[in-house]
């Protein structure tokens, strides 16, 4: 009898383990291998849990340990960010797509870097192109006659300055709220893009290298052996994009304190935690093409 009982469910054992085996798509055939192959096909195609329930996130200007969420598709935060393999096209710094501001980047989806693939190389330094942080810079000291001419700023909030135009470089100070500082220069630092000139125009010739530095609307700024040329919309062939790894990228502004005491903060703290003290009259309204018809820039 026991021999009979060991018997049975040694049947009932296998004829369940044929059962799992053919619902989970392997030998079997009949509707349970199909049903469990569409099952596992259906996985493979949804995406992952983590990447269905990510956001854009900004790294916070009053401490770079915060991040804030942006209401942005995953194309844009690729696009704008410069600090987790993005292109960098803005200057509000570091981006992330994460599922959840204290969680790490996610790697970027195969959807967003496939216009972009190979990611361009970065930029040589055997061209001459010149190089501060591995970007391509331009300054401005703020006064009268400069294009920032209000000097005067009040913080609104404990803003941090750094030695660098990094946030990951050492922090010099806070400022106090309602504290008065000066702002004493602007710095843009870009990524440039190479490019190799394929048709005499505009000033360059056949085979020059230049570096796309600016761009407005349709039109490039490039930088040819010292020199920039402004309004290029065509002949150059351009390289890829690289995608940046570089916190610096961006707008920055030095500020000095009464202290005597000078550090760097992102320009995007101008507008959200200080405010102007001696504020310049409005500017005039844009010129009027046709009735009704407001002037466009980019037309």
């Amino acid at each position: 009898m026991r021999r009979r009982l060991a018997a049975v469910l040694a049947s009932c054992v296998v004829l369940l383990g044929a059962c799992g085996g053919s619902g989970g798509g392997g030998s079997g055939g009949g509707e349970s291998s199909s049903g469990g192959g569409e099952s596992a096909r259906a996985a493979a195609e949804s995406p992952p849990a983590q990447t269905t329930n990510a956001s854009c996130y900004r790294q916070s200007d009053l401490d770079p340990s915060t991040w804030e969420r942006l209401d942005w598709e995953e194309q844009s935060c690729f696009a704008e960010d410069s600090c987790n393999g993005g292109l960098g096209r803005s200057y509000i710094g570091c981006l992330k797509w994460a599922t959840g501001p204290d969680e790490p980047a996610l790697p970027w989806s195969a959807e967003v870097t496939a216009a972009d693939t190979p990611a361009g190389r970065p930029l040589p330094t055997d061209e001459g192109l010149p190089l501060e942080h591995g970007l391509f810079a331009t300054h401005t000291i703020c006064g009268e006659n400069s294009e920032c001419q209000v000097v005067r700023w009040r913080a609104n909030a404990r803003v941090p300055i750094y030695a660098e135009p990094n946030p990951t470089s050492r922090r010099v100070g806070r400022l106090d709220p309602d504290e008065i500082v000066v702002l004493v220069e602007r710095a843009r630092f870009v990524a440039a893009r190479r490019g190799v000139a394929v048709e005499a125009y505009n000033g360059m010739n056949v085979g020059d290298i230049v570096y796309a530095v600016a761009d407005v609307c349709k039109w490039h700024t490039v930088w040819r052996r010292g020199d920039l040329i402004e309004g290029i919309d065509g002949g150059v062939a351009w390289e890829p994009r690289q995608r940046l790894y570089n916190p610096s990228n961006g707008m920055w502004v030095r500020f000095e304190r009464a202290n005597g005491q000078s550090g760097w903060a992102r320009e995007s703290v101008l507008w959200g935690h200080l405010a102007q003290v001696d504020p310049p009259p409005p500017p005039p309204p844009p010129p009027v093409t046709e009735a009704g018809e407001e002037y466009d820039e980019c037309e």
